[in-house]
């Protein structure tokens, strides 16, 4: 998100290489899938997940870029009316920020929408901003707490098996639990392989669950 504000903040219409101060952001870069280990172009998917830190209430929230909608979808683990509006302010930078660059990267000629009849773009012009929602109902973290970021990562989970984010509370000890055994269990496989680097570690494994006496199935 520094690389988004920082654009935000310094980009002009005439700048069309979003440059600033000499120096080349590289927010395109992510966009045509060259900075992420997917390496996956952002027009051959329909959603994309953003983690965005929101500096003024040390706070993390998903947003969740839907390029049919012409939407970004907030998931936030702790909803109040204070809270929110900071929330928003960093939101709606991503908002602004994204046409531009999916049009320096030429996202519209390679994504399959037909901008000119599809019903949440013609009405735009390109370089309007993204629409925004907040998505309600969403399992929030215990007062106090500061699991906004264990949250996050489970919305996503939720989100990249399912199509929406289930209105039961999580259990943060157990989705702890669970993240560290599937951590230690790739750092080991990794560290066996001898790999270097994620894109040279060995394929995960399918998964077989069996139930034996005695297991106990826990919902998380």
């Amino acid at each position: 998100m520094n690389i988004v504000t920082t654009v935000f903040d310094v980009y002009k219409l005439d700048d069309a290489t979003l440059n600033a101060g000499g120096k080349k952001y590289h927010l395109n870069e992510y966009v045509s899938g060259f900075s992420m280990h997917a390496t996956l172009s952002w027009h051959t998917v329909d959603h994309m997940f953003i983690p965005v830190h929101v500096k003024a209430k040390h706070h993390w929230v998903l947003a969740v870029i839907s390029y049919n909608h012409r939407c970004i979808y907030v998931y936030d683990s702790l909803s109040a009316a204070g809270h929110d509006k900071a929330v928003l302010t960093e939101i709606e930078k991503l908002a602004k920020v994204i046409p531009i660059c999916l049009i320096e990267c030429k996202f519209n000629g390679n994504k399959v929408i037909d901008i000119d009849n599809h019903p949440n773009y013609k009405l735009n012009d390109k370089m309007d901003p993204f629409g925004v929602s907040i998505v309600e109902n969403v399992p929030q973290q215990p007062s106090g707490s500061f699991d906004c970021g264990l949250y996050m990562v489970t919305y996503v989970e939720c989100l990249t098996f399912g199509e929406v984010v289930p209105c039961i509370d999580f259990d943060p000890d157990l989705i702890r639990i669970r993240y560290t055994s599937l951590l230690w269990d790739y750092s080991t496989r990794k560290a066996n392989a001898k790999a270097q680097s994620d894109d040279e570690a060995p394929m995960r494994p399918l998964r077989i669950t069996e139930l034996i006496e005695g297991t106990e199935v826990v919902d998380i």
